[in-house]
């Protein structure tokens, strides 16, 4: 018996509701509800943080059995109630199109185990003093650190970032992150042996009715019904697009690979290398964008309270505005990271689905040719001025950001530049 249904109610969920419904259902409100596009409403932001409270608490199992018995006035008493803050990461997963898209990209990990990673490599102070060496390089802040931002060279951040990583770990540490790393591993492997055999499913699938008109029909409306379902997802159509135009590439690479003796493959081997560095410099710039917007705010905040004046209305809307911005720059840094991966893993499950060795070259162009189908269903779906308008509170926030470039400094961070330091590294990533 559950005493207080409040929290359900925000979420417009049932008392029995699972995780998976709970997600689905905070996604569906956090994009109704959001201050961005209620503007109007004064009560959205308390609105907005109310939700997000309602969802902490039910998604936590030992906090939601706790409030059935006890309600919201029950849990003010109890400090594991603190506990509920919603962890960054499956925030970022959930905006990422959540459980739908699990069965074509699996889950997104690679934000959470970065966040995992910094967790065991030190205390908020060793990262911050890192972050402040990389911010010389980048941020400027009056003309002295702007004659560094301007004259320091990226190998200087690269040495300090080596510095860093060799500093002694503790054993524990060294055992933690052996074992992460394991893990993490594992995991991957796990993700991409099940991928593989989800799409191997859908390409027989396909296979098995080709010759058959109206079995292809019944297939092609399934796999429509499942798109059109995926689109209206928080970045829903932009996934299905990526995920369409990955499987695009390496299918018709198969079926080209098999006209030229293979030797197609070896420029497919350059694009991809050359699209994962491109992938990763993104990343790195979106990253520092964002850091330089969030602290363009605090400087100005830091500014205002030494005034010790109350906010007029314009400086009130300003930091509003402030906030919506960095939030927006740290969506687009997840987007980035979020691509990356999934290309990653969907190169390794194309090649495991089109590379089988056991099968003979007919039946991996057969593949290949079913593949190219599936992909161009993906990459022919589109959203409605409609269904666009409800799904894009993220997106717009994320493409608006991005087009505001950084008051204080210029990101000189080149594509070149990320290629020198690091090309060589993806490279050898992409062999393995």
């Amino acid at each position: 018996m559950v005493k207080d249904t409040t929290y359900y109610d925000i979420l417009e969920v049932q008392v029995t509701a699972t995780e998976v419904e709970l997600k689905k259902a905070y996604r569906k409100q956090a994009i109704k509800c959001h201050p961005d596009k209620n503007g109007n409403d004064p009560a959205a932001a308390a609105k907005f943080q109310e939700l997000g409270e309602a969802y902490g608490i039910l998604l936590n199992k030992e906090l939601r059995a706790l409030y059935d018995e006890v309600g919201i006035e029950g849990l003010k008493n109890d400090k594991l109630a603190e506990q509920a803050d919603i962890d960054p990461a499956e925030f970022f997963k959930m905006i990422f199109g959540g459980d739908s898209f699990e069965d074509w990209i699996g889950e997104l990990s690679m934000m959470t185990e970065i966040s995992e990673t910094a967790e065991i490599l030190g205390e908020e102070d060793e990262t911050s003093e890192l972050n402040s060496k990389v911010t010389d390089l980048t941020v400027t802040e009056g003309t002295t650190s702007s004659t560094v931002a301007s004259e320091t060279p990226y190998t200087d951040m690269s040495t300090e970032v080596s510095k860093k990583k060799k500093n002694k770990m503790s054993r524990e540490q060294q055992e933690k992150l052996r074992q992460h790393m394991e893990e993490s591993k594992l995991k991957k492997e796990k993700r991409i042996e099940d991928l593989t055999t989800k799409l191997t499913a859908k390409v027989k699938q396909y296979q098995d009715c080709a010759g058959n008109k109206e079995a292809l029909e019944r297939f092609t409306n399934n796999l429509h019904t499942e798109f059109e379902d995926l689109k209206v997802e928080s970045f829903g159509i932009q996934l299905l697009h990526l995920i369409g135009k990955a499987y695009n590439e390496h299918a018709h690479a198969t079926i080209a690979a098999s006209k030229t003796f293979g030797v197609s493959k070896i420029f497919t081997s350059v694009k991809s290398k050359s699209s994962r560095v491109k992938g990763g410099f993104l990343i790195l710039k979106t990253a520092m964008d964002a850091q330089v917007a969030a602290q363009e705010m605090m400087h100005e905040q830091v500014q205002l309270e030494q005034l010790g004046a109350e906010l007029t209305e314009e400086q009130k809307y300003r930091q509003m505005e402030a906030e919506r911005v960095i939030t927006g720059k740290l969506l687009a840094a997840a987007w980035a990271t979020t691509k990356f991966e999934v290309n990653g893993i969907l190169s390794k499950v194309s090649r495991k689905v089109l590379n089988d060795k056991s099968l003979s070259k007919k039946e991996r162009v057969s593949r290949a040719e079913a593949l190219v189908f599936i992909a161009k269903m993906m990459l022919s779906t589109q959203r409605s001025p409609e269904e666009d308008e409800e799904a894009r509170i993220f997106e717009e926030m994320m493409a608006e950001a991005s087009a505001k470039k950084s008051k204080s400094s210029k990101n000189n961070l080149s594509e070149q530049d990320y290629e020198a330091m690091f090309g060589k590294e993806e490279q050898e990533k992409e062999q393995n």
